[in-house]
Parts: structure tokens; sequence; C-alpha cells
């Protein structure tokens, strides 16, 4: 392997990056979409409010806050646990659900055209080797020794 390989590809990355990220949505903060995303999708059960705020390090009254906030918008609901009267239970409602479906990192219509850009052999050759890549490195995530590495792009 070049030892530029990981700066090059790191270059393309930004490029990439500015070239196709979606702009932010005013909506939500980050930390509201993060305690959306850690919310079960409506049938798919609840999650309680200390458990949301442990997953996030975030106090539970900021949580607190958060969710109710998320509630009023119709991004939740908050339901009050029959065993204990203390616990609640929050799940997403169907907009909730498809606020986080429609949160992406990039611009889908971008990237759509960006794609189609390409010659049907450069598209299916290149989406290939970022399979690769990706596979690559979940699996280097996985070893001990990734742990120690990953602030080392030399060692890429």
């Amino acid at each position: 392997m070049n030892s530029t390989d990981p700066e090059q590809f790191e270059k393309l990355y930004r490029r990439l990056w500015q070239a196709l990220r979606r702009p932010d949505d005013d909506d939500l903060s980050q930390h509201e979409l993060q305690l959306l995303h850690h919310i079960p999708a409506p049938g798919a059960g609840t999650v309680k409010l200390v458990e949301l705020a442990q997953h996030l390090a975030l106090p539970k009254s900021s949580a607190s806050v958060l969710v109710k906030n998320l509630e009023q918008r119709g991004f939740l609901r908050r339901e009050r646990n029959p065993q204990n009267e203390r616990e609640l239970a929050i799940g997403l409602t169907d907009q909730g659900a498809a606020r986080v479906a429609a949160d992406t990192v990039l611009d889908p219509a971008g990237l759509a055209a960006a794609l189609g850009a390409l010659a049907k052999k450069e598209r299916k050759g290149m989406l290939k080797a970022l399979e690769h890549l990706a596979k690559a490195s979940e699996a280097a995530a996985r070893t001990p020794a990734a742990m120690g590495s990953r602030t080392n792009s030399a060692e890429l």
C-alpha cells in the first residue's frame, strides 16, 4: 500500500462531503436528532427516559426537557408505565419515524445525480470497492489492535 493512500482517501472524502452534504435542518438540534434515533419505531416498543439519558450521556433532567419538546412537536409519545408510575415509556410517532428516516448525511438528489453521471460500469465498480472498504473497516474496528491505531492514519 502506498503511504499516501490514506491521505488521498481523506482528501477525496472531504471533497465528496463538501459537494454532497445535506444542509442541516433547522427544525431539530443535534441532541434532539440523536435522541430520536435511539427511540424504537412505532409498533417496535418503547424506551425508558433513564435509558435514553444514560445512552446519550445526558443528565436525566436534560433528556426530560428534550423529550417534552419533541412530544409537543409531535415526534414522540410518552406514557406512564402501568407497573411503575414513576417510569415513562417513550416511543416514536409516525411523524417522528418519518423524520428519523429523512435524516440523511448526504443530499439524496445530489448523490443520485453524481452517481448518474458515471458510466454504469464505473458506478458498479466504485460501489463494489466501497462495499469492500466498508467490510474491511468494520472488521478492523472489531479487532482490539484497531482501537489503539484509529488515531494514527499512517497505519491505515
